[in-house]
């Protein structure tokens, strides 16, 4: 039992954090550069780093279905349809969290400051088709 009250303990502080931070990230862009200084320790390229911070919306929401997921996870078979809907929830989360770094659409859940970042696939052949116009470099299949 006091295994279950630290984790959801754990849970709770974080989420509140991770919720003031995400609320300060849609409204200044300063704060962006904290969530990338935050990040680096991931072993993730910066495009995908800054996909990352771009996600962190839908990355608190997630969290907070997984302190429901806490809660409700000991009852009866209502709680059983509680959980089965909290988990195809955070399921579709997921799909959207990468869709986000991947792409960065949809676009409503990415903070308006940096919809107009391209994804990780578009960040990638921007600099490949970058690296391909520079005298002396040779292009596929040249």
């Amino acid at each position: 039992m006091a295994v279950y009250v630290g984790v959801l303990g754990f849970f709770l502080v974080g989420n509140v954090f991770m919720t003031w931070k995400a609320f300060q990230l849609w409204r200044d862009p300063d704060v962006a550069d904290f969530f990338e200084a935050a990040f680096t320790v991931l072993p993730l390229g910066p495009d995908a780093r800054r996909g990352v911070v771009r996600s962190a919306g839908i990355t608190v929401v997630t969290m907070w279905g997984v302190v429901l997921l806490l809660l409700a996870g000991t009852g009866g078979p209502v709680f059983m349809w509680i959980v089965l809907v909290d988990v195809l929830i955070i399921l579709v989360l997921a799909l959207c969290e990468v869709c986000v770094i991947l792409f960065n659409v949809p676009k409503f859940a990415v903070p308006p400051h940096m919809r107009a970042e391209p994804g990780v696939f578009a960040a990638r052949r921007a600099r490949k088709a970058e690296g391909a116009r520079r005298p002396g470099v040779r292009g596929p299949g040249v």
